[in-house]
């Protein structure tokens, strides 16, 4: 194989990467968040899911209610032990 066809192939193998990570973060992003704007957490899945590229970052521009940050989640797991002691105040 040439040079051309080992750099057209690692150009679309970066494209390929760019485009499945900001998939991936737009679809994590979604599922935490309470709120979406519009209300339509299903219709901005299928936005980010079909529109390549376009579709997530769409998302990051609009989709968003609030650049507040999310809840998260407990950095501790929960035990499983029932004489333990847990605090149910943020379950």
């Amino acid at each position: 194989m040439s040079w051309e066809r080992w750099l057209l192939a690692a150009v679309v193998l970066l494209l390929a990467a760019a485009q499945y990570a900001l998939i991936v973060m737009a679809i994590r992003d979604l599922m935490w968040r309470p709120t979406v704007r519009g209300n339509n957490k299903v219709l901005w899945g299928l936005i980010i899911l079909t529109l390549p590229f376009i579709g997530p970052l769409l998302y990051a521009y609009m989709g968003p209610t609030s650049f507040l940050p999310r809840a998260h989640r407990r950095s501790r797991p929960l035990s499983l032990d029932p004489r333990s002691k847990v605090d149910t105040d943020h379950i």
